[in-house]
C-alpha cells in the first residue's frame, strides 16, 4: 500500500530533502498576511508537492509490482518445464495472463517518471518566488496568434525538457548551481527515460521483446530497443540487450539522486516522511462543507477512519469535524484473470 513507502523512504533514507521542502515553504510565508496571490501561490505549492509525492510513492510501488509479477512468471514457468521437451534455445518467447500483468505496469512508470521530472521546475519555480511571465506580443501580430502563442508558451513552461534545453532562455531566473544540474541530469540520464515513455505512449513499441532468458542466469526479461528516438517500429534494434526493470532501478535512482541534490542546492533541510499523509489538495477544504454534504471515509490497514462535517460554527466560517474509527476486515486485495 502506498501508506507504507513512508516507513521505507524513511529507512532508506529516500526523498528527505524533498520532504523538507513543504516545511521550508511554510517558513518563507511566517509573517506574510496569506491573502489574495500568497493564498493562490499556497494552494498551487500544496498541490504540486503532494502530487510529486503520490507519483514517488506510486513509482517504487509499481516497480516492486514488476519485481513481485517476475518472480511469478519464472515460477509458473518452473512448473511447466518439466513437460516441456527443451533443445538449445537459449531465449523462450513466453506468454500468460502474468506476463500481460507485467507489461501493463510499463506504461504507467514511464507517465510517472514523465510527471515526476514535469511537476519537479514548477514546484521549485514557486518556492524560489520565480514568476515566468507570458511573452510580449509583437506589433504585427494578431491577438489570435498572440493567443495561441501565450497558450503553447505556457504549456511549454510545465514541461521538464523545456527548462532543460532552456526555453525562451528561461534558466536565466534559475540560480546557475541548479541549471547545471538541470541540463546535466537531462544529457546524462532524463533525455532518454523521456525518450521511452514518447515511445510506448505514441508508437505502442516496448513491449515485444518479452521472454524468458538461460543466460547468464533463468529470468524474465523485457528488452528495451537500443535507439528509442526511432519511431518505425521495424528499425528498432536489441543489441545491448537492456533490461526494462533494471533501467528503471537504474534511473528512479539517478532521479532521487538529482532531486535531493537540487533540494540541498537551494539550502533544504532533511525531513521524515509522516505516516499517513493526505495526497489529497482538497483535504484542507473540508470545512467548507455545510453539514450532511460529505462524508470522507479512509481505508487504513485494519481500521477505516470516518471524517464527516458538523454544524457550523456560529458565525459561520467553518464546520466542526466529526472523526471517528471503525474497524476494516478487508485489507487485502486479490483477483483473478479468467
Amino acid at each position: 500500500m502506498l501508506e507504507d513507502y513512508a516507513k521505507i523512504f524513511n529507512q532508506k533514507k529516500m526523498f528527505l530533502r524533498y520532504n523538507g521542502l513543504q516545511i521550508a515553504f511554510f517558513e518563507k510565508l511566517e509573517g506574510i498576511e496569506v491573502v489574495g496571490k500568497v493564498v493562490e501561490k499556497w494552494h498551487l505549492f500544496n498541490h504540486y508537492f503532494n502530487e510529486f509525492k503520490y507519483h514517488i510513492y506510486s513509482a517504487y510501488y509499481i516497480l516492486e509490482q514488476l519485481e513481485q509479477l517476475e518472480k511469478a512468471i519464472l515460477d509458473q514457468f518452473n512448473e511447466l518445464k518439466s513437460f516441456i521437451e527443451f533443445q538449445n534455445e537459449i531465449k523462450i518467447e513466453y506468454d500468460s495472463f502474468i506476463v500481460h500483468e507485467y507489461l501493463l505496469r510499463i506504461t504507467p512508470f514511464l507517465n510517472t517518471m514523465f510527471i515526476l521530472q514535469d511537476r519537479l521546475m514548477v514546484l521549485i519555480a514557486i518556492f524560489l518566488g520565480i514568476n515566468i511571465n507570458d511573452p510580449a506580443q509583437k506589433v504585427s501580430e494578431s491577438n489570435k496568434d498572440y493567443k495561441y502563442r501565450i497558450k503553447k508558451f505556457r504549456n511549454k513552461m510545465q514541461s521538464f525538457s523545456s527548462y532543460a534545453t532552456n526555453y525562451c532562455g528561461i534558466l536565466k531566473e534559475f540560480p546557475v548551481e541548479l541549471s547545471d544540474l538541470i541540463i546535466g541530469y537531462w544529457n546524462f540520464s532524463g533525455q532518454e527515460l523521456r525518450k521511452y515513455r514518447n515511445l510506448e505512449q505514441h508508437q505502442f513499441n516496448l513491449l515485444e521483446e518479452a521472454y524468458i532468458v538461460k543466460i547468464p542466469m533463468e529470468r524474465f526479461v523485457l528488452y528495451l530497443p537500443d535507439n528509442p528516438n526511432e519511431e518505425n517500429f521495424e528499425k528498432l534494434i536489441y543489441n545491448k540487450k537492456k533490461i526494462a526493470i533494471e533501467y528503471f532501478k537504474s534511473e528512479i535512482k539517478i532521479f532521487h539522486d538529482f532531486v535531493e541534490k537540487m533540494m540541498e542546492t537551494i539550502g533544504i533541510a532533511p525531513k521524515k516522511h509522516k505516516f499517513g499523509s493526505n495526497f489529497s489538495p482538497k483535504s484542507n477544504l473540508i470545512r467548507n462543507y455545510n453539514q450532511g454534504d460529505l462524508l470522507k471515509i479512509w481505508a487504513l490497514k485494519n481500521e477505516a477512519i470516518l471524517f464527516s462535517v458538523g454544524e457550523k460554527s456560529p458565525d459561520g466560517t467553518a464546520a466542526r469535524i466529526i472523526i471517528r474509527k471503525i474497524k476494516n476486515k478487508m485489507n487485502i486485495l486479490k483477483w483473478e484473470i479468467k
